[in-house]
């Protein structure tokens, strides 16, 4: 689970909902973010993401499941807002930022996984991806 219920109105909410607001400590003592850590992570631990995701549904707790890339697509919030779309065959994040007066959109796709590696290694300045090159594994 991805939590990010960083103001006191949303914290609160995470760990009522979570069940520990009466035993957690102080998240404002920094020597207590362990054992901190340590109660939200045995708490998520005790009940499946699907169990989790259904807590936290609907409310302000700032708390949203992690999905794989195969189930991230077909997820409501993500699908509603076109943050993954399909070129040539394959499922990808849609370009972003998405600006309503300038449109996006994909114009090719790669031959294979990897067909750019060494490209932008060179652009990134990273000579250490450029190795599969070499081996036959990227471009040249």
């Amino acid at each position: 689970m991805a939590v990010g219920a960083l103001e006191p109105v949303f914290y609160a909410e995470f760990t009522g909902l979570l069940g520990i607001a009466e035993e957690a400590p102080p998240r404002e003592d920094l020597t207590a973010w362990e054992e901190l850590r340590e109660l939200i992570a045995a708490r998520f631990a005790s009940r499946t993401r699907a169990e989790w995701t259904e807590v936290f549904e609907d409310s302000d707790a700032c708390v949203a499941p992690v999905l794989s890339l195969t189930e991230a697509p077909s997820h409501p919030h993500l699908a509603a807002r076109g943050t993954y779309l399909e070129h040539s065959g394959i499922t990808q994040p849609a370009p972003a930022p998405r600006f309503s007066a300038t449109p996006t959109r994909v114009a090719s796709a790669p031959a294979r996984p990897g067909a750019h590696t060494a490209q932008v290694a060179r652009d990134w300045n990273v000579p250490a991806l450029t190795a599969p090159a070499a081996a036959g594994g990227g471009d040249a």
